[in-house]
């Protein structure tokens, strides 16, 4: 009789720890159009981040892409006008892209926290093209992420030798039109290519226009990997954006100063997408 009694008593808390469960699950507060919806869910309560400690700073996977744009709706509360001139109320900078973004990062952060400006995340999407930041509501997770007043990208050297210039012109334009529909401000860094292209600089200056810098007409030091420009390059690559930027009236990044700093922003790795 006593052990019928267990058996029923094991049950029943059985029971009542599965309905606790169903009534607490956490929701999210947001829900994305992504084959990846349940890793995103995960990733934004904090439980899918893997933390690295590479040179004192914390590096996320995620995804290789994170689905179709559904985030719309979130717009950032400030208007602007296409060009626009330098607004006091920047200070929240995202810098997305491709693997240029490895040694970029560095300087520019450097260069905006001279300024005022504040880093709040870099991401580097390895082999991304337009199309994948075009086509997949990524930038729009990003965005809303992080609350950016502006947006930097640099993006492009994966398309050296694209000839599709139509379709290419298409995902740029969605790329330009997907930030200018949230008001955000931004600027377009073109890919520093190591040889001549096959039209993607003339598809990328075409649609960005004046917020656009010609990355390509730059001499530059290369990675071992005779591609991407070195650590040093890069510096004096983000010099020469630097002054365009500020000459141009966008951001002020006038300022240099010798100011080490010790704190680092957050970067997240996304992988290589499975084809362009």
């Amino acid at each position: 009789m006593k052990r019928l009694i267990w058996i029923g008593v094991f049950f029943n808390l059985v029971f009542f720890i599965f309905l606790a469960k169903a009534i607490w699950q956490p929701q999210l507060l947001q829900e994305l159009k992504s084959p990846e919806l349940t890793f995103l869910q995960e990733l934004e309560m904090g439980q899918a981040v893997e933390k690295k400690n590479k040179i004192a700073e914390e590096e996320y996977s995620v995804p290789d892409s994170v689905g179709e744009d559904s985030l719309q709706k979130e717009l950032v509360n400030q208007t602007y006008d296409f060009p626009y001139t330098i607004n006091d109320s920047i200070k929240r900078i995202l810098f997305v892209g491709d693997s240029q973004l490895e040694n970029l990062r560095k300087p520019v952060r450097k260069r905006l926290m001279d300024n005022e400006y504040q880093l709040v995340a870099s991401v580097v999407w390895y082999g991304s093209t337009t199309k994948q930041w075009a086509n997949t509501d990524t930038l729009a997770y990003f965005i809303s992420k992080y609350k950016p007043d502006f947006v930097l990208v640099a993006l492009g050297l994966n398309e050296v030798h694209a000839r599709d210039h139509e379709r290419r012109k298409k995902y740029a334009q969605t790329i330009k039109s997907n930030l200018e529909q949230r008001n955000l401000p931004y600027f377009y860094i073109g890919p520093a290519f190591w040889m001549k292209d096959k039209g993607i600089t003339t598809v990328l200056q075409e649609t960005f226009g004046e917020l656009f810098y010609p990355s390509h007409l730059l001499t530059l030091d290369r990675s071992t990997d005779g591609r991407h420009p070195s650590k040093d390059a890069a510096n004096v690559w983000f010099e020469k954006v630097a002054e365009q930027i500020t000459t141009k009236g966008i951001l002020n990044l006038g300022s240099v100063k010798d100011t080490i700093y010790r704190d680092n922003s957050e970067t997240i790795f996304l992988k290589v997408p499975k084809n362009d």
